[in-house]
């Protein structure tokens, strides 16, 4: 297979936001077809080098700047990432109306995402990320500039500190490759610097962070764009920094440290949601606890732990798109998407969560007591999820953008690919765990009905069908003619979460002094970098990339 074909993922939603930039120039806008089959086509060009081959397919475009080189590839982690950021946003391009603007700046944030997954090095990739969050602001302030969103400033410092981890590693290694950086340069100071990064770009924190808040905006049109575009690439680069550190961290402790992150900010999604008082408000919590789980079974640091938490990210993957075409009235399709998101009955979800747990308990020592913190909540998010199916539905978005036969279907797929875990294993991470820890123990195996581990044996199919038979039964059963929606009292509050919200409104409230704001306003930077055309700030950005790697 000719390596340019690796171009296709991202040159194809180029060319499509071109053909409808120059039609809408014209006053014809294309609309949903064209960025649908921009955005499809992307997907179908990274199953079309990957899916023949199953091996990986490296370009060279050349030199980039201070030794780095124009060094792109599909390989096992590329394809994965390159999937769960491609099919929600392509969904959700063909379904949701938008102002030909707007498809434009989607499919170049897509293609940002994915140049930002098929890179080769650190830089690049700092690059791309960046690039892809720079169009993520401009696409929500084009929505709606009143509405939430994350902050310019505190995307760009997560890409800012991978660019300079990457030039440490150019420097101090002799390249930032993933595959070729000498494993005695990656120091405990420079590893900080990455998982700060990847914390930052996903913005995995215990805190209520934007992909929690863009789920409250009045349409959520390019909520769904943005989540899918650049929630996923924090957990790139953690996953890259196997392969970097010859399949493990520099330290255990990082390990150790990082699921105890992603356990805290799972755990404090959890605690929101099942006090949350609008459904709309559960929903916004989900991706972040899905999220934060997925985050703890990565940083165990076994192929186990590794597999296990990219199945959870894909399952989140396809809960954005569920989520941005959900109608905000109760019904089947907000009981199944609940019901498919906590695991209950047992689908994806409930599996990758059980593989995730048995992978702490099998790495033993401290994360062996992370495990049964990550059972308990999961168990909130169960208790959770029963409540959240009366709570009223909270502030809806227009009609016009919402599916509710599609965002059921999505839920459903996620329930039925529960007995389908092996395979799913098999096909989509397993490729991932031989790619970035090749000399790690502890190999997941089984074939396509059971996932066999170090200690144990999970006969999907046997197991899971019957479950999802009889809860599916149960569901049918009780139907949801006995659901009244109404305001429900919470399990319970989290201690002095309240004064915690109000530190960090004085936080975010704190303003520079008037003497200073000629020179120094993140936020009219913002504003302005927002309300300018995004050819400019795309061309503005490959400019600052050009200088700074010369």
């Amino acid at each position: 297979m000719p390596s340019v074909v690796v171009l296709g993922p991202i040159v194809l939603p180029l060319a499509a936001a071109g053909v409808i930039a120059i039609f809408g120039f014209a006053g014809m806008n294309l609309g949903r077809i064209a960025a649908g089959i921009g955005a499809f086509s992307s997907l179908a060009a990274l199953l079309a080098v990957w899916v023949p081959v199953r091996s990986s397919v490296e370009l060279t475009l050349g030199p980039l700047g201070i030794g780095s080189s124009f060094d792109l590839r599909i390989d096992g982690v590329t394809f994965a990432f390159g999937l769960m950021i491609a099919a929600p946003a392509a969904v959700l391009l063909a379904l949701q109306p938008r102002a030909w603007p707007q498809a434009v700046v989607s499919l170049l944030a897509l293609a940002a995402s994915i140049a930002a997954v098929e890179s080769g090095g650190v830089v690049l990739t700092a690059i791309a990320g960046g690039t892809a969050a720079t169009l993520a602001v401009v696409l929500l302030d084009t929505e709606d500039p009143r509405a939430p969103r994350p902050s310019w400033a505190m995307l760009l410092a997560g890409w800012l500190a991978l660019s300079w981890c990457g030039v440490i590693l150019q420097v101090g290694g002799g390249t930032a490759v993933y595959s070729a950086v000498p494993v005695a340069t990656v120091t405990g100071p420079l590893f900080t610097l990455l998982a700060a990064s990847a914390l930052l770009a996903s913005c995995l924190f215990p805190w209520r962070t934007w992909p929690a808040e863009l789920w409250a905006r009045p349409s959520l049109r390019a909520a769904g764009i943005t989540v899918a575009t650049l929630y996923p690439l924090g957990f790139y680069l953690l996953v890259r920094a196997y392969e970097i550190g010859d399949g493990r961290y520099p330290h255990p402790l990082f390990n150790v440290g990082l699921a105890a992150v992603g356990l805290a900010a799972a755990f404090a999604a959890a605690a929101r949601a099942q006090a949350a008082p609008t459904r709309r408000r559960f929903l916004g919590e989900l991706i972040p606890g899905i999220g934060g789980l997925a985050l703890t079974a990565i940083a165990i640091g076994t192929p186990l732990g590794l597999t296990a938490g990219l199945i959870l990210l894909g399952t989140a993957s396809a809960m954005v798109a569920c989520l941005a075409l959900l109608p905000d009235q109760a019904g089947v399709a907000s009981l199944v998407t609940i019901a498919a998101a906590v695991g209950l009955p047992p689908g994806l979800a409930f599996g990758a969560r059980v593989l995730g747990i048995e992978a702490t308990f099998e790495a033993g020592d401290f994360l062996g007591l992370i495990g049964l913190a990550s059972a308990a909540t999961w168990a909130t998010w169960m208790v959770g999820g029963a409540r959240a199916i009366g709570l009223p539905a909270g502030r809806g978005h227009p009609l016009a953008e919402t599916f509710p036969n599609v965002s059921l279907a999505i839920a459903l797929l996620i329930l039925v690919a529960g007995p389908a875990l092996a395979l799913v294993e098999t096909g989509f991470a397993n490729p991932v765990a031989a790619e970035v820890m090749q000399a790690s123990p502890g190999g997941v195996s089984g074939g396509l009905t059971n996932v066999v581990t170090v200690s144990s044996v999970l006969p999907a199919v046997t197991l899971l069908v019957p479950l999802l038979i009889f809860g599916a039964i149960v569901y049918a059963a009780a139907g949801t003619s006995t659901i009244r929606t109404q305001a429900r009292p919470a399990l319970f509050r989290v201690p002095a979460a309240a004064s915690l919200e109000r530190l960090r409104a004085v936080v975010r409230a704190a303003t520079v002094p008037d003497q200073y704001r000629s020179i120094l306003n993140v936020r009219e930077l913002e504003r302005a970098a927002a309300g300018g055309y995004p050819v400019l700030w795309l061309g503005a950005l490959v400019a600052l990339a050009f200088a700074v790697t010369r």
